[in-house]
């Protein structure tokens, strides 16, 4: 009984390192196995989408994207959602689109869907809202160190910052950043 309790309360201190809420501001590196700081990073999927159909990043290239990896369940990914509406209504008609996918602790994509469509309703998401895989896991540079995990991407198509956790008033680093990538050419 003992260990029972003690795998518990593993799992809780586990869950809660890995939403990564209470840890330091955005890294804004991209900094890759054996790359530079600020180096470009390829970053390509499709997801589905919890309102019909898929997204694939690479049709929303030519624009900047931000892709939030995130939890309904998680507290700092709550919290980041509002920051994200503003930020999406303030820069969408400059050329500026989020993906958010979701990684929900449910038994089934049917019941992750409905989770994450009434948050859609919730926070009143404009943006397009999928389910998360694994494989995109795999894709953040250094490895995914927890929840929400933000990957900024170029015009280009190439991821070009992330950041891991949010706390109120870090918005301001995301829009110094979408701003940038905002003034640069499309390019080929």
């Amino acid at each position: 009984m003992r260990h029972a309790a003690a795998w518990v309360a593993l799992g809780v201190l586990v869950a809660a390192a890995g939403c990564a809420g209470t840890g330091p501001a955005p890294s804004g590196t991209s900094d890759q196995e054996g790359g530079e700081p600020g180096a470009p990073f390829p970053l390509r999927f499709e997801a589905e989408r919890v309102d019909g159909g898929t997204i694939a990043l690479e049709s929303l290239r030519g624009n900047v994207v931000l892709v939030d990896l995130f939890g309904t369940w998680c507290p700092p990914c709550r919290s980041a959602t509002p920051a994200l509406v503003s930020l999406y209504e303030r820069y969408h008609g400059q050329g500026f689109e989020i993906v958010g996918l979701a990684y929900e602790r449910t038994d089934t994509v049917e019941e992750a869907k409905a989770a994450v469509l009434a948050y859609q309703r919730e926070f009143k998401v404009p943006y397009v809202l999928a389910i998360g895989s694994d494989e995109v896991l795999g894709l953040v540079p250094g490895g995914f160190e927890g929840y929400p995990t933000m990957l900024l991407v170029d015009r280009r198509g190439m991821g070009r910052a992330h950041y891991v956790g949010f706390q109120p008033g870090e918005e301001q680093v995301l829009a110094d950043a979408i701003e940038n990538l905002l003034a640069e050419p499309a390019g080929e």
